[in-house]
């Protein structure tokens, strides 16, 4: 399919990859994009909150914090900077048809103001003030909480860090949220399931957003 996006009408179309840990949000990133560039499409894939330089090291100091029970609404705006920094340095710096995130705002509010629903609109607005980015588009990785555990049980202790434990209960809490901040309406979204295997439709559903 031709790609017929003049870079110079329009901003890039943002599309944004959310859900809980081990959903296989960041696998079928990768494919989406592989996918979009064999369309023709000018595709960048970041990842949020580790995805620049400057981020990586503020995630570092979330870990950090995270081990000596920091206020959650501090771990809030460190998230909400090195996805500033994210956005600064790497999604406005290139001219693309389309900018990939793996993890964005929803995340946000399902993680950092899970049981906080009247932080969600100051958040949206401190976003759109200082970051500027909103999602055209929404993928939402849905997984059990069974399939959860097995995940995260075959990943090596190098590669696990504080969120990825969490109890039954705090699962439910988060996909619970996320479910709730898509009814805001901030943009369409699409449930996607590992599952699913082909991803060939879902790609149609997505350029036909685009």
């Amino acid at each position: 399919m031709e790609n017929i996006i003049n870079p110079k009408q329009r901003d890039p179309f943002i599309l944004v990859i959310e859900g809980v840990d081990f959903s296989g949000k960041t696998t079928l990133a990768h494919q989406i994009q592989s996918s979009l560039i064999e369309q023709s499409y000018r595709v960048k894939l970041l990842h949020d909150p580790k995805g620049s330089k400057n981020s990586a090291e503020i995630w570092k100091t979330i870990l950090t914090i995270k081990k000596e029970n920091a206020s959650p609404i501090t771990e809030f705006f460190l998230f909400l900077a090195a996805r500033h920094e994210l956005i600064h340095k790497e999604a406005l710096v290139d001219g693309m048809d389309v900018i990939i995130f793996d993890r964005f705002i929803f995340s946000t509010i399902a993680y950092q103001l899970t049981h906080q629903p009247h932080y969600w609109a100051p958040f949206l607005t401190t976003h759109r003030i200082f970051s500027g980015l909103m999602p055209d588009l929404c993928i939402y990785c849905d997984v059990d909480f069974q399939t959860f555990q097995l995940r995260n049980q075959n990943r090596s202790e190098s590669q696990q860090d504080t969120f990825d434990q969490m109890t039954q209960k705090r699962f439910e809490a988060i996909q619970q949220a996320y479910q709730q901040a898509f009814q805001l309406k901030i943009c369409p979204y699409l449930e996607h399931k590992q599952q699913d295997g082909d991803v060939a439709e879902l790609i149609k559903d997505i350029i036909a957003h685009i």
